[in-house]
């Protein structure tokens, strides 16, 4: 009788122990979930804009791989570039990196017509040269003779171009702000400056900024303002120029010191 109450407070045992071990791997797991909760909120926070401003800040790059990219752009011509295509997906990654120039009072004057293919690049120029064609007797035989010059040049580059933004700009984009004009170039400025250094991440990727001077007198017409969608009183500050260029080729560029253009005021 004893050996059998004994082994029954064994049994007993045996099954209070295992709902103990049970118990506390189910408190185990509940932890964890917790934990990667709590983690998940965080970063979601985090993401969305809350937090400190140290903590919103992770996940940019650093001041040197900013200041690497600044000291990598270039400005590479036609003749470098190989005539291969930019994807649709990086020409709106260019736009999006556009539009995040920094504005006065948030007017965002910038302005761009995208013109891709070798065509209508082409019928873009024509139209330049009808424009100057149609106005010869207003216009001196030196500057016909450097257009005609310079736009066959530019035919003759066709092939290797992917896109082109034509750049405009809004002399007033919002109805009831009408800011000073030079700040509104300097804006535009920085928007063409947001897509040449977004391209210069993109692999084998490269193009310069056009002023447009060669074809000054049709650019600041009010007939090329309306071509391209703007108003008289509106700006056209020439077209950035895109294409790929061949993989691994480089392009050299220097700077003089910036402590040479700096003149500190301190205590």
């Amino acid at each position: 009788t004893k050996l059998i109450l004994l082994d029954s407070l064994l049994q007993e045992k045996i099954m209070m122990d295992s709902v103990l071990t049970v118990a506390e791997n189910v408190n185990l797991v509940l932890v964890a979930v917790i934990v990667l909760l709590i983690g998940y909120i965080w970063q979601s926070r985090n993401v969305d804009g809350g937090g400190s401003k140290s903590e919103r800040k992770t996940g940019l790059p650093t001041k040197e791989s900013v200041l690497q990219l600044i000291k990598e752009r270039r400005s590479i011509m036609p003749k470098d570039m190989n005539g291969e295509k930019l994807s649709e997906s990086d020409i709106d990654y260019l736009l999006e990196a556009a539009n995040w120039a920094p504005t006065h009072k948030k007017t965002e004057p910038w302005r761009y017509v995208v013109i891709s293919g070798t065509q209508n690049i082409l019928d873009y120029l024509e139209y330049i040269e009808d424009w100057y064609n149609a106005h010869r007797e207003d216009l001196s035989e030196e500057e016909l003779s450097n257009f005609d010059k310079k736009v066959s040049s530019l035919k003759s580059e066709l092939p290797s171009l992917s896109h082109m933004f034509v750049i405009g700009m809004k002399r007033q984009a919002l109805p009831n702000k009408l800011l000073p004009e030079w700040e509104e170039i300097c804006a535009t400025a920085c928007s063409v400056q947001n897509i040449h250094l977004a391209l210069t991440a993109l692999p084998d990727c490269g193009g310069y900024w056009s002023s447009h001077t060669w074809c000054k007198q049709a650019r600041d017409s009010k007939e090329f303002k309306s071509y391209l969608g703007l108003e008289s009183e509106d700006r056209v500050l020439g077209a950035f120029m895109l294409g790929r260029v061949e993989e691994g080729k480089s392009f050299r560029s220097t700077r003089t010191p910036w402590i040479n253009k700096v003149t500190r005021r301190e205590s």
